[in-house]
């Protein structure tokens, strides 16, 4: 396992390979996405096939590339089986031969960079390098094939000393600005984590955070943050699978003031996120910022304004505001296809988490209201 913060590069894509492929948490995942419901009943013998299969595969992967070769055809299964429309906008306006940094709103886990990857790799750029935070990396075999995927370590929660956390935060605006140098383009969030309740709030200390490598080389603000491209995104989605989770997380938290997550909550929110029907989705890339304010705070507020306006709403987000306006769960039918599954996941939520579940959808649609031009 590696221990700084970056991806793993070709040379060591065959050991770790070889070692994924003896890991019982992989074989149960790579089983139960080829195999669905039959994974399990055909215990012992799916374990044996499965092994083998990945055997057979690793075979032909010596390469980060080959590496997310091989992954792309399950990623188009799933994407086919999870929505009904992916639409891509903006991506026209950038140019394949250049290296960005995208700056994206945060809404699910694993899919919003995978969706990323697989907007790019269509239109003819290269995958992004992505930055995750420690907390996914905490069992081997995720660390693993996360880093086979291009994605570097960002500390969440550091301990130790002032100089050693702002140490930490250097290292990673230095490989960031380093990665844009040498022609790879970067993906994060604008914020640490989720916006588990759908409100994108960029958080400037993330941006201070990318502007400490053009600041130590004696660059301003405004200029650290020019070198490196930066490119909004906005990722919407008409279903967010792991909404019920976080509108507990959500309903606990203000009630309690705190809420701890059990142990693998992170996987399995990767897991329902992945898995999990999202209907349509719209991923907007942005055009890359040419005018950039002095300051973090002030640039923190334009990637707000773009990323909101960057959204598309949906029928559910349009749903649940209008619920939460007449202060009623039940709104009159006929209702469409969209509006009854939306209404099927409202009942099947807890009511004590019902009102944060609606403000989880509303709230896209409400900021967009805040953020649009006069």
């Amino acid at each position: 396992m590696k221990n700084n913060i970056e991806p793993y590069s070709d040379h060591e894509v065959r050991n770790v390979t070889t070692e994924l492929v003896c890991s019982n948490e992989v074989n149960k995942a790579v089983g139960r996405m080829i195999l669905g419901q039959w994974y399990n009943r055909l215990k012992p013998f799916s374990t044996v096939l499965i092994k083998q299969f990945l055997i057979l595969k690793i075979k032909k992967i010596q390469s980060i590339k080959t590496f997310q070769h091989f992954l792309k055809p399950y990623l188009g299964r799933i994407i086919k089986k999870t929505t009904s429309d992916f639409c891509i906008t903006g991506i026209d306006k950038l140019d394949p031969k250049k290296a960005y940094l995208y700056v994206s709103n945060h809404r699910d886990i694993a899919m919003d960079p995978a969706f990323v990857n697989w907007a790019l790799d269509r239109h003819g750029f290269e995958t992004v390098r992505i930055a995750i935070g420690d907390n996914l990396t905490k069992k081997p075999y995720m660390n693993d094939l996360l880093r086979l995927n291009k994605s570097f370590i960002i500390s969440r929660g550091v301990d130790g000393t002032q100089t050693e956390r702002r140490d930490n935060k250097l290292a990673i605006s230095e490989y960031i600005q380093k990665s844009i140098d040498d022609g790879h383009s970067v993906w994060i969030a604008h914020r640490g984590g989720r916006a588990k309740d759908g409100i994108d709030a960029t958080d400037p200390a993330v941006l201070k955070m990318l502007s400490m490598a053009g600041k130590k080389q004696g660059n301003s603000f405004k200029a650290s943050m020019k070198k490196l491209n930066l490119v909004p995104i906005s990722i919407s989605y008409e279903f967010d699978p792991c909404a019920p989770l976080k509108a507990k997380e959500l309903t606990i938290r203000e009630e309690t003031g705190t809420y701890v997550k059990k142990e693998g909550e992170d996987i399995h929110s990767i897991s329902m996120g992945i898995m999990g029907w999202k209907g349509k989705v719209n991923l907007h890339f942005g055009t890359p910022l040419q005018t950039l304010p002095e300051t973090p705070q002030e640039l923190a507020s334009v990637f707000n304004s773009l990323i909101s306006q960057g959204q598309r709403i949906f029928e559910t987000q349009k749903l649940a505001d209008a619920m939460l306006k007449q202060n009623t769960f039940n709104i009159q039918p006929p209702h469409s296809q969209v509006a009854n599954k939306f209404l099927s996941i409202h009942k099947k939520t807890p009511k004590r988490h019902r009102q944060k579940l609606l403000e989880i959808y509303a709230n896209p649609l409400r900021q967009l209201v805040l953020h649009q031009k006069p």
